[in-house]
């Protein structure tokens, strides 16, 4: 069975899907939206490949690995693809 997901939209959207994502490949909730990738416990430069991975899938589109490392948080990381897909 295909699992479907709708394309986010708006702003709140994207910073869903990019907070939901942490979540799933971090293994928990334990971080705000400003906590730079890197300082949350569990992250380092492997779940970030997954998180950069499961994103791609998630979205249909290529997202490269060194857009979390230049936009580190939930916030800017979602501003960064939703910019992205707009162009």
């Amino acid at each position: 069975m295909t699992q479907t997901h709708t394309l986010p939209t708006t702003p709140a959207e994207y910073q869903a899907v990019v907070r939901q994502t942490w979540e799933h490949v971090l293994g928990h909730p334990e971080f705000g939206d400003e906590d730079p990738f890197l300082s949350v416990h569990g992250a380092n430069s492997l779940t970030a490949v997954q998180v950069m991975v499961a994103l791609s899938g998630r979205l249909g589109t290529r997202l490269p690995v060194r857009l979390i490392m230049r936009h580190r948080t939930v916030q800017d990381l979602a501003a960064a693809i939703r910019e992205q897909a707009d162009a």
